[in-house]
């Protein structure tokens, strides 16, 4: 019953007691008032004492997987909560589960929610609100907890085992000059220990001749850049939701970078753009973590098409590189300059995306004329087709390899 209706009852009440002179009308507008008074006076100390916490098991995961958030809720105060509500409030896909519960005077409740990763993207937790009231549920009251967290979704990562690393031109070993802070086979030279160097750098004839702590210092060594051009141009992405060509190329493009960067290979990106947006190639952790948090936030979108990125990009890209092309174009205009690419000694691969529901037999001429240029041009080709699994990429259903020279 709401407070406005509990009103009307109480004043119809009391004016027929006075109209009546029924003592026993008149007892009962007394009673509900008492209880009005009583209800109001609960409800306004519900949220007293009340304090909820939040604990995210972890500040990232991939598509597909599960997050462990643990609530704890603590009544400091001297009356029990008879029934309330935790909501948590945020951006997920999905709603975070919210509880009903009681909780005694001076005790803490905990639980685990268990929630799964929907979409890629960046997603904040909170605030948390509570809300409670009286057993008759007459007056609401409610509180806020300015709590937050974030949490980013990377894209799906599977694992590609008939993908291998395209070929590369460079010929043994190559010095950049630059100092590493991966341990490579070259020995730049010996400096003193800093706090923070591992252990295991500790050169220790130098250190026993100095009589202090002296470490190696390695140079990079120049292996062949992996190139990963992705093709975000919305003319030519289809579907929604994780059987797009959008979130399928995404994880094309995750699992190529993963699979490279375990096999200690630099690895840079190219995301077709109004203006090409490039990382410069890099390996390690770090450089996993920076690609992986850019592909959980990118989306397709209006861009300069992926012919006019191939050319603008080129004069950048060394000479002995490989590069991986994903995309789910039907232009044909884009062939000519990755043919180029193989042309500067760059090793290429394309992976051409196809929507899941590829029921247009021009769609399917225009993708085979495609996949004939690519051929025709020596650079190996995958069709991922409707139905596809990214896993079976260049498992020999019908791609083509380079003749690397």
């Amino acid at each position: 019953m709401t407070p406005f209706r509990f009103a009307l009852l109480w004043i119809a009440l009391f004016v027929g007691a006075i109209a009546s002179g029924v003592d026993l009308l008149a007892y009962l507008s007394y009673l509900i008032l008492f209880v009005a008074v009583a209800m109001w006076l609960y409800a306004r100390l519900t949220m007293e004492g009340l304090s909820v916490r939040r604990t995210v098991g972890q500040t990232y995961t991939h598509l597909g997987d599960a997050i462990e958030v643990e609530y704890e809720l603590r009544n400091d105060h001297g009356i029990a909560k008879l029934w309330l509500e935790v909501v948590d409030r945020s951006n997920w896909p999905e709603p975070v589960p919210g509880r009903v519960l009681q909780i005694g005077s001076r005790t803490t409740r905990k639980w685990k929610v268990l929630v799964k990763a929907m979409r890629r993207g960046r997603f904040h937790l909170g605030p948390i609100l509570m809300r409670s009231g009286d057993p008759f549920g007459l007056f609401a009251t409610r509180s806020e907890t300015r709590s937050h967290a974030l949490v980013l979704v990377y894209p799906r990562v599977v694992p590609l085992p008939h993908w291998s690393l395209p070929g590369s031109f460079l010929e043994g070993n190559v010095l950049t000059g630059k100092r590493s802070l991966q341990a490579t086979s070259m020995v730049m030279g010996i400096r003193e220990y800093r706090p923070g160097d591992a252990m295991n750098r500790i050169h220790w004839p130098s250190s026993a001749r100095q009589r202090t702590l002296q470490v190696k210092e390695f140079e990079l060594d120049k292996t062949a850049d992996l190139w990963i051009f992705l093709d975000l141009d919305d003319r030519w992405h289809r579907g929604q939701g994780e059987d797009s060509t959008e979130e399928r190329a995404v994880t094309v493009a995750a699992s190529v970078v993963a699979k490279a960067l375990r096999q200690h290979r630099n690895v840079g990106m190219v995301t077709t753009a109004r203006r090409p947006e490039m990382f410069q190639p890099d390996r390690g952790a770090k450089q996993l973590g920076k690609l992986m948090q850019y592909l959980a936030e990118i989306e397709a979108r209006p861009s300069q098409s992926l012919a006019d990125t191939l050319v603008e990009t080129l004069p950048k890209l060394r000479r002995g590189s490989s590069c991986v092309i994903i995309t789910p174009s039907l232009d044909p205009a884009w062939v000519r300059p990755a043919s180029t690419l193989r042309e500067a000694a760059i090793a290429t691969q394309a992976v051409v995306v196809s929507p899941t529901a590829d029921a247009d037999p021009h769609d399917r001429a225009r993708r085979n004329e495609v996949l004939g240029e690519l051929a025709v041009a020596g650079i190996g080709a995958a069709n991922l087709a409707s139905g596809g699994r990214v896993e079976e990429l260049f498992s020999g259903g019908g791609e083509r390899r380079p003749n690397v020279a």
